[in-house]
């Protein structure tokens, strides 16, 4: 549908926030070429980014499960269907490493 922009949950349902933000990137982009731009971000100023953290900063376990409204629940109402973390899970999950550095060969 042309104009219409969609990533993340939208898009493919619960995932991870590395490809929500992949997906708002490329969404940015075809954003600024529906609109008549070149299709290239901003890219701001650069930022100083450590070598590696110490690994005693590095939190590993598991993902934590987000509630989630039961489908009885679901087609009678138009409440958020995931809901997300409790606040001390979020900040555990905000600790949690994601092993952004890792590449694919």
């Amino acid at each position: 549908m042309p104009g219409v922009f969609a990533g993340g949950d939208v898009a493919r349902g619960p995932d991870d926030v590395i490809r929500a933000i992949a997906d708002g990137k490329r969404a940015a982009m075809a954003m600024d070429k529906y609109l008549g731009g070149k299709g290239i971000l901003n890219k701001g100023e650069p930022i100083e980014i450590p070598e590696i953290m110490d690994s005693d900063e590095i939190v590993f376990h598991t993902q934590f499960e987000k509630e989630v409204l039961v489908p009885e629940r679901r087609v009678k109402s138009f409440e958020e269907v995931v809901k997300g973390y409790h606040k001390i899970n979020a900040i555990a999950e905000a600790m949690r490493c994601l092993h952004c550095d890792r590449r694919a060969l």
